[in-house]
């Protein structure tokens, strides 16, 4: 299954990014994606619905073979909206064909669709309100209908998360930037309460029938701070670490301090051993700067962080390009 865990994070020079992990039993790291403007694709695999990209965009992902059209996980685009999409078991629901005057999206495709189309947070909205269906369609790729739901920035900082339930497409404007697995959204955001308690600071001396207890060492403040790798403590974390860190400086600064913030929830592999015997590992990180319209990530396998950007030069192109990733660790000996 899907894992993964995502936040955002503002720089003291306003700089915004969206970071996350993707947790799963396969490689999911073999190439970023870059996918021009003026770019007509298929969005949906059974209703061979096509949309136009009136934005640049670059994510980990790949060209489907079979309709030579992107499906991403995350990205950047040319306007500064970033995205993730992650695992949504037992909660996801999708519509069994589109609505009159919107487009049928396969799961696996909201992300490309959404980065091809939107300019700010509120035009994603828009997409959700106006132009999507998401559709009960099968992955090419895995062979199963992913349940997923989805997290979008951009240079206001701002996020927007988006959960399709049974009842409907949720869009969540107030969060707080977070965002891992099932439970919903809203359920995670109220456990918080559970944990009011953890502290960055250090516990105090506290007297004990007639003894005086200290702390042992440092950290005591962080004492109930969950350790396992279940969505609801890797979301706990990722928020405890989010609210506390000191606010990093610029973008660079930020990218390292995201990547330490992920190191927290990151799965080695045999740590989550699934029911059919197979890892869920942390396949990638990846980091998307808004202003810069920069991807960075770092693999399993090779933990340098890199990046692909939207320069100039980039954006002149008319087709596809991917961006090989190097699964192998590239060690700089200083002997």
């Amino acid at each position: 299954m899907i894992g993964c865990s995502s936040f955002t994070l503002e720089t003291k020079d306003h700089k915004h990014l969206l970071s996350r992990t993707m947790d799963f039993m396969m490689e999911m790291a073999e190439q970023v994606v870059f996918v021009p403007k003026n770019k007509t694709f298929a969005v949906s695999y059974d209703d061979k619905e096509e949309i136009t990209s009136k934005h640049a965009f670059i994510g980990m992902g790949s060209i489907q073979e079979v309709d030579n059209a992107p499906v991403t996980c995350d990205g950047v685009n040319d306007a500064g909206v970033t995205a993730g999409v992650l695992y949504f078991p037992g909660y996801a629901s999708y519509k069994e064909k589109a609505t009159d005057n919107t487009w049928a999206i396969s799961p696996d495709k909201v992300i490309s669709a959404v980065l091809s189309q939107a300019a700010s947070l509120a035009e994603v909205k828009e997409l959700f309100d106006e132009k999507i269906s998401i559709v009960n369609e099968a992955s090419v790729t895995l062979k199963v209908v992913p349940p997923l739901h989805f997290i979008f920035s951009d240079t206001s900082g701002k996020s927007l998360i988006v959960e399709p339930e049974k009842d409907g497409v949720h869009v969540i404007e107030d969060s707080i930037g977070v965002m891992t697995n099932s439970p919903d959204y809203h359920w995670h955001e109220t456990n918080l309460r559970n944990y009011l308690s953890v502290q960055p600071k250090q516990h105090e001396d506290i007297e004990f029938l007639g003894k005086t207890l200290k702390p042992f060492s440092q950290g005591s403040g962080t004492f109930g701070l969950p350790g396992d790798f279940t969505p609801v403590s890797r979301f706990v974390r990722t928020a405890f670490m989010k609210n506390n860190v000191e606010q990093p400086a610029d973008e660079l600064s930020a990218v390292t301090l995201s990547h330490h913030i992920l190191e927290s929830v990151s799965i080695p592999r045999g740590i989550v051993v699934t029911t059919d015997d197979t890892f869920d590992y942390t396949c990638y990180t990846a980091y998307m700067c808004a202003e810069s319209r920069s991807y960075y990530y770092a693999t399993y396998g090779n933990q340098r962080i890199r990046c692909v950007r939207l320069t100039p030069e980039l954006e002149k192109e008319t087709d596809y390009r991917e961006f090989k990733v190097q699964p192998k660790e590239d060690i700089d000996y200083a002997n």
